[in-house]
C-alpha cells in the first residue's frame, strides 16, 4: 500500500509460520506491504517463501526469528524490521494457539502458557512498535481475536479467556491511542481453514474425569466438522488487507460462516433458552 507520500508501508505479522499469519503475511506482501514475518520457528519460513515465492512478492518480506513469549526475541525483530524495512505502520497481533480442557483437569501451566501467547505476547508486540508509532502519529493494530472471546463454550475454558481478556484489552488500547493518531481494530474470526484445533485439541490430559470426557468428544467433532466446511484462510486474511489499506470506522469486525447469526443469538436469546440450544447442538 503506498500513501500519499510514497512511502510504502512496513507491516508486522506475529505467527506468521501457517494458517492465517502466513496467508495474510502474503496477502499484505501482494498489496504493496513490507512484510516483517514473525515465526515461533524459524525453520517454517521455508514454506512461507515457497508460498510467498508463488505469490510473485517473496521480495517483500523477511521472516524473523519472533517467539511472542519471549520479550528479548519481540524487541530484537521489530528492531530489525524497522532497521531492515522501515518504521512499522501496521501490526498485526496474531500469534495465538488454543488449549482444549476442562477447568478441573488443565493444569497451572496450561493456563499460563495460554495467556503467555494468546494475551501477555500480544501485550510485549505492542508494546515494542509503539515508541515507533507514536513518533510518527500514526499506525494501525489489528487484534485477531475470536468468536471465542464473545461466546463461551465447554471444553474451550482456557482459550475462552485468553480471547475474551485480548477483547477488553483492545477496547481499552484503543481508547489509549486514538489521540495519538493510532487505530486498534479487533477482528474476531469465526471458523476458517487454520490448523489451530489440530493443535491443542488433540485430546484432553490424561487424569480428566471421565464424567467430561462424552462431552469433550461431541465438542471436538463439531469443531472438526466446523474446520471441515470453513472457508480458506485467505479469505480471512483478505479481510485484514481491507481494512489496512482503508480506514476502519468500527473497533470490532467479526467473520466467518455463520458468526453473525451465532452472536445474535447469544445477545439476544433469553438466556434459559440460549442454553438450551447449546445443550442440543452438544447432543448431535
Amino acid at each position: 500500500m503506498t500513501r500519499a507520500s510514497g512511502r510504502i508501508d512496513t507491516a508486522l505479522v506475529t505467527g506468521a509460520g501457517g494458517g492465517l499469519g502466513l496467508e495474510t503475511a502474503v496477502a499484505l506482501a501482494e498489496s504493496g506491504f513490507r512484510v516483517a514475518a514473525g515465526l515461533r520457528d524459524i525453520s517454517r519460513a521455508d514454506a512461507l517463501l515457497a508460498r510467498a515465492q508463488e505469490a510473485g512478492v517473496a521480495d517483500r518480506i523477511l521472516p524473523l526469528q519472533m517467539d511472542v513469549t519471549d520479550e528479548g526475541q519481540i524487541r530484537s525483530a521489530v528492531q530489525e524490521a524497522e532497521s531492515v524495512l522501515g518504521g512499522i505502520g501496521l501490526l498485526v497481533n496474531n500469534a495465538g494457539f488454543a488449549a482444549g480442557g476442562y477447568t478441573e483437569a488443565l493444569p497451572p501451566d496450561i493456563w499460563r502458557r495460554q495467556f503467555d501467547v494468546n494475551l501477555f505476547g500480544a501485550v510485549e508486540t505492542v508494546r515494542a512498535v509503539l515508541p515507533g508509532m507514536r513518533r510518527r502519529g500514526s499506525g494501525l493494530i489489528v487484534q485477531v481475536g475470536s468468536i471465542s472471546g464473545r461466546i463461551g463454550l465447554p471444553g474451550f475454558a482456557a482459550y475462552n479467556a485468553s480471547k475474551f481478556a485480548l477483547a477488553g484489552w483492545s477496547e481499552a488500547l484503543r481508547h489509549e491511542l486514538r489521540p495519538l493518531g493510532i487505530d486498534v481494530v479487533l477482528v474476531e474470526f469465526g471458523a476458517y481453514r487454520t490448523g489451530i484445533w489440530a493443535k491443542g485439541f488433540a485430546g484432553l490430559p490424561e487424569d480428566t474425569p471421565a464424567d467430561y470426557r462424552p462431552q469433550f468428544r461431541r465438542m471436538l467433532d463439531l469443531a472438526r466438522r466446523s474446520a471441515e466446511r470453513a472457508p480458506n484462510a485467505r479469505l480471512a486474511a483478505g479481510l485484514i488487507v481491507r481494512l489496512a489499506r482503508g480506514r476502519p470506522r468500527r473497533f470490532r469486525y467479526p467473520a466467518g460462516a455463520g458468526i453473525r447469526l451465532a452472536l445474535a443469538a447469544h445477545a439476544l436469546l433469553p438466556w434459559p433458552l440460549y442454553e438450551r440450544l447449546i445443550q442440543a447442538m452438544l447432543r448431535g
